[in-house]
């Protein structure tokens, strides 16, 4: 509703459209594993035409991604985390 009120119906159905996308290569990958770390977390930046990036990372095994849309392709890079 926010993405609505912001950018217009057409950008939510677009987010909509792009996360159904996201949970549906999930479904047969290994996307969002690292979701199942009890130390991870998340988080969504929403461009103004409603396309997500979505940035996850495990401060476990110290590994950050990044997922991307762009058309009906998402592209996952893997980034490992140096000890500083």
């Amino acid at each position: 509703m926010q993405i609505e009120r912001k950018s217009g119906k057409h950008a939510a159905i677009h987010f909509c459209d792009c996360m159904t996308l996201i949970l549906k290569k999930a479904e047969h990958s290994d996307y969002f594993d690292e979701m199942n770390d009890k130390l991870s977390w998340s988080r969504i930046a929403v461009e103004h035409d409603g396309t997500p990036t979505l940035f996850c990372g495990s401060f476990s095994n110290k590994t950050f991604y990044i997922y991307t849309i762009k058309g009906n392709q998402i592209k996952r890079e893997v980034k490992q985390l140096e000890n500083i």
